[in-house]
């Protein structure tokens, strides 16, 4: 049901019928990943009767995985995306302790801190493809 996507394109793919889990080419948390539909639709309005009846599903999956790296205290769901072709969910990876990044400062925080290695978010991101492919 679900793929991981690496930072680049050409990322391992761990099969999937409806979504793909990306890790950003840059972000300044992280655990931080991106969900994307695999077919076209731009919002919960008109997404597919498949896709629906799966999100839910998806979702608690992937914030379990991010939560197994251990170093992550609280997953936040954002969705942006102004007419892409595909929906697109964030899943913010407030870290442990950080209490004051709760809530809604934490899209803040992500803006403001300067990004991390990209070694260490694939890193991380490859922990939870691990998970998720378990």
């Amino acid at each position: 049901m679900l793929a991981l996507q690496p930072a680049e394109p050409d990322l391992h793919d761990l099969g999937g019928r409806h979504w793909t889990v990306h890790n950003p080419m840059q972000c300044s948390l992280p655990g931080t990943l991106w969900l994307a539909s695999k077919t076209h639709f731009d919002s919960f309005a008109d997404m597919p009767d498949d896709e629906a009846t799966t999100l839910a599903g998806v979702i608690g999956r992937v914030e379990r995985a991010i939560l197994a790296t251990g170093d992550v205290g609280r997953v936040h769901l954002a969705r942006w995306g102004e007419g892409g072709a595909h929906f697109h969910l964030w899943f913010l990876a407030r870290p442990l302790g950080r209490l004051d990044m709760a809530d809604h400062a934490l899209p803040v925080w992500e803006d403001a801190l300067p990004a991390r290695d990209q070694a260490e978010i694939d890193a991380v991101g490859a922990k939870i493809a691990a998970a998720l492919a378990a």
